[in-house]
């Protein structure tokens, strides 16, 4: 009987090892399941996260924009509001101007109309003279007219104030687009005759009376008229009481030899 039982006992503990091994891996396949979703939901909870930071600055950069947008626009009006004052105080002095316009003196009313057109735009100017040359009052359409003529002059005025300059590529560059441009002007050269005058001419350099000279030699005779014909014989009178050198004598010589053709066409 004893011999009996021992195998019994032998065959109960060969039974017990399969069934911690089995134990063994259904722990160890739960472990991995639990990691496994561990680990998705962490990807998730990462991707969700990226989209929100994303979205906030998207939100944050917007607002930003947004808050850059007002401030350039109230800089804006507050420039405009600015502009707006400045152009009402050059309105204001303008017409504060207006009385000195009806002076006897022609010098006077011409400075303040030079004085008005440097006030305004080109523009402003433009409209103020043409309204004026529509007015009933005859002193103020003259002054009308004087300011659009002051508009005309001004680019070849600036010209025959450049060939008065320092640098040499300024004056020599006038020089050369009066020519160029205003060969026929009858304005042109009305306006570089008056720099000649006996009040004036101390105003101008060595280089400027020769080029002045040299512009007046280059135009066209039949564009002067009897008047300009007369005070360019008085330009030469004044240049030469100045004790002109070579290069002067020769530009003026060869403005005297103009002077002739310009008198022969005006007695024919």
């Amino acid at each position: 009987m004893v011999e009996e039982e021992k195998p019994q006992n032998s065959s109960i503990h060969s039974d017990e090892k399969p069934l911690s091994k089995k134990k063994q891996k259904v722990k160890k396949s739960f472990s991995e399941q639990v990691t496994f979703w561990i680990g998705i939901i962490g990807s998730l909870v990462t991707l969700s996260l990226t989209a929100w930071n994303t979205h906030t600055k998207f939100q944050i950069d917007k607002s930003e924009q947004a808050l850059k947008d007002l401030e350039i626009s109230l800089k804006e009006r507050e420039t405009g509001v600015e502009e707006s004052k400045e152009r009402v105080d050059r309105y204001k002095w303008v017409l504060s101007l207006f009385p000195l316009l009806n002076a006897n003196d022609l010098r006077e009313r011409n400075f303040t109309i030079n004085l008005i057109r440097l006030a305004l735009t080109k523009d402003e100017a433009e409209q103020l003279f043409v309204g004026l040359q529509a007015s009933s009052d005859t002193t103020l359409q003259s002054v009308g007219q004087s300011g659009i003529s002051a508009i005309q002059n001004e680019p070849i005025a600036i010209l025959v104030s450049q060939m008065n300059a320092s640098t040499a590529n300024v004056r020599k560059s006038a020089v050369a687009s009066l020519v160029r441009d205003y060969k026929s002007s009858s304005l042109a050269i009305t306006i570089v005759l008056g720099t000649y005058e006996k009040d004036k001419i101390g105003n101008l350099s060595r280089s400027a009376i020769i080029n002045g000279l040299y512009y007046l030699g280059s135009t066209d005779p039949t564009s002067w008229n009897k008047q300009q014909l007369i005070d360019g014989k008085q330009v030469i009178l004044n240049v030469e009481a100045k004790g002109p050198g070579d290069q002067t004598k020769a530009v003026l010589n060869n403005f005297k030899s103009l002077l002739q053709q310009v008198e022969t066409n005006i007695n024919q």
